[in-house]
């Protein structure tokens, strides 16, 4: 008996060796944040929106790489806009050229720069020159307050884009598109452009007057009858409470992260394309409170993490959401996908996580170094027994068979005695 009591001992320990030890982990909730005071109603303001905090010095090694691969800080930090004055015949050209561009080269422009330096180094460099860009644009009143305390303005996403070109002049001044040369053109000039929806204007930055100013092109209406089939009930696949992760959406995930850059659909209707993205968008804030991109920042937030206002956007525009739409479009990707089962991928630049639920809980993250071992990585919900990878499974059965085996041979050998 003492032998067997022995071999007990030692298959415990074996198992206490060989199986997976979980834990599940809780979060605080993320409160809810109020009003930020600006001339918006509460229902429009977003997580990320009060963009106040100011970086007011960047670090010797990002000034010495700037100087070295010849980044002009100085064009922002010497800065100074002209007085008022009427535009030229070519500034007009390049405020009717920029705004029929309608993007925001944000995304393009970072990535450019990262591929220069390290990620680091690139988000300091924004996010000191957008400081001093915001500055301007609290002088130029085009933007809407921030903080009744603070007085600073909420740059929106037109008045980013009017950055990004001119930051992106900086890095590439010979851009094929012409983005960057027609925002370099406007700034260098003193103006910067805003919209209504109705009428493009273009400001004299040193005041904000009005120097010129055209009607915006009419867009056509979109009913929902022109939508692809099924896309006014894409709410079946956001369940309001948080579904636990599966092996399937952890190789969706992978999939996602391995697909790269999505490119916005083609050959299709662009008005009905863009209606039904809005469409999408303004109805999962109806259920959820905010449109996806917030959702899952909140989600991240929540678990105590903090980052700054560039990784933050890389976050709101990595959710898929263009992928989902264009599904209806005749376009399969893993992030649509990863939408019908009920979960949400964000990345951050260095790791990879599936949300779900109205909240944007975390289920699942991974960093993009452990990609190749994805199903290894343990997630934020308790593991399901079934889902426990193969070789757990073996061992547990190799020593129950040969626990079984000694138990048999040595009973055999005490009835012999």
């Amino acid at each position: 008996m003492k032998k067997i009591t022995s071999m007990l001992i030692v298959f415990v320990l074996l198992l206490m060796v060989c199986t997976p030890i979980t834990a599940s982990m809780v979060y605080a909730e993320n409160s809810t944040t109020g009003d930020v005071h600006d001339d918006r109603p509460d229902d429009a303001d977003s997580v990320g929106g009060d963009q106040s905090t100011a970086t007011t010095s960047i670090s010797d090694e990002a000034r010495t790489w700037a100087n070295a691969n010849n980044f002009d800080l100085t064009a922002f930090e010497n800065y100074i806009a002209p007085a008022a004055h009427s535009p030229t015949s070519a500034d007009i050209s390049a405020f009717e050229h920029w705004m029929s561009g309608g993007s925001n080269p944000r995304n393009q422009v970072l990535k450019q720069i990262q591929s220069l330096t390290s990620e680091e180094i690139a988000n300091e460099l924004w996010n000191y020159c957008n400081t001093i860009w915001k500055g301007w644009m609290n002088t130029a009143n085009v933007g809407s307050v921030v903080s009744q305390a603070s007085g600073l303005k909420n740059v929106g996403a037109m008045q980013e884009g009017m950055f990004a070109g001119y930051f992106g002049s900086l890095i590439d001044s010979s851009n094929s598109q012409g983005e960057y040369s027609n925002a370099a053109t406007l700034v260098k000039e003193g103006f910067v452009v805003s919209s209504d929806g109705v009428t493009y204007r273009l400001h004299n930055m040193i005041d904000g007057t009005i120097a010129y100013e055209m009607a915006a092109p009419k867009s056509a209406t979109v009913s929902e009858d022109e939508f692809p089939n099924g896309l006014t009930s894409f709410t079946e696949f956001l369940p309001l409470e948080k579904q636990e992760v599966t092996t399937e959406a952890k190789d969706l995930l992978k999939q996602y992260a391995l697909a790269g850059d999505f490119n916005e659909q083609s050959g299709v209707d662009r008005e009905v394309y863009q209606a039904a993205a809005q469409y999408v968008n303004d109805t999962f804030g109806e259920y959820y409170g905010e449109c996806p991109g917030p959702t899952v920042v909140k989600g991240i937030k929540a678990l105590g993490i903090e980052f700054d206002s560039v990784t933050e956007d890389t976050v709101g525009s990595s959710v898929g959401e263009k992928e989902f739409v264009a599904s209806y479009f005749g376009v399969d990707s893993a992030a649509a996908s990863l939408w019908r089962l009920g979960f949400l991928p964000s990345f951050d630049g260095t790791t990879y996580r599936l949300h779900s639920g109205k909240e944007g809980t975390v289920v699942f993250e991974v960093s993009k170094d452990d990609l190749d071992s994805i199903t290894d990585v343990a997630t934020n919900t308790d593991t399901d027994d079934s889902n426990l990878p193969l070789p757990y499974i073996v061992g547990g059965v190799v020593l129950a068979v040969v626990l079984v085996t000694i138990i048999i041979v040595m009973v055999r050998k005490k009835k012999k005695q």
